[in-house]
């Protein structure tokens, strides 16, 4: 008798546990919301940890103006010299590269203007009329 209300109890407490777990994917969806958690902290520590630092954004500025300007021409003049004839690569290389310049040089003169804190790397150019012996106008900012 005795070890039939032993193998009961052990068979209700078994079950009664069970049937107060937690599903699987809950535990999922926890880890998940306290993953996206850390990481916006993170992200929001990093951002003003940047926005202190105004010397070192428009250290970043002047690197794109310098460095990342020669990079991307000799990248891009190799690699068109690279895949097709001499003259013709070099060339095109060069004229590919152009267009990376000005982003550059004109991302990196935002940055150093505002000290880093523009957020937004857009800008317009404004092409003169031909004739007119005005040169393009650069818009950075929007207001």
């Amino acid at each position: 008798m005795e070890q039939r209300i032993l193998i009961a109890a052990t068979v209700l407490l078994a079950v009664s546990s069970i049937g107060m777990g937690r599903n699987h994917n809950q535990y999922d969806q926890e880890a998940r919301e306290q993953e996206k958690a850390r990481k916006q902290l993170a992200a929001e520590a990093r951002a003003s940890e940047e926005s202190r630092r105004p010397v070192k954004n428009m250290a970043a500025g002047i690197k794109e103006l310098t460095y990342d300007n020669v990079r991307d021409v000799t990248k891009d003049t190799v690699h068109g010299t690279a895949t097709e004839a001499p003259i013709v690569g070099t060339l095109d290389g060069t004229r590919q590269a152009g267009t990376q310049v000005v982003d550059n040089t004109i991302r990196g003169v935002k940055k150093v203007a505002s000290l880093g804190f523009a957020k937004d790397d857009s800008y317009e150019i404004e092409e003169a009329q031909k004739g007119s012996g005005d040169a393009a106008k650069i818009k950075l900012f929007k207001f």
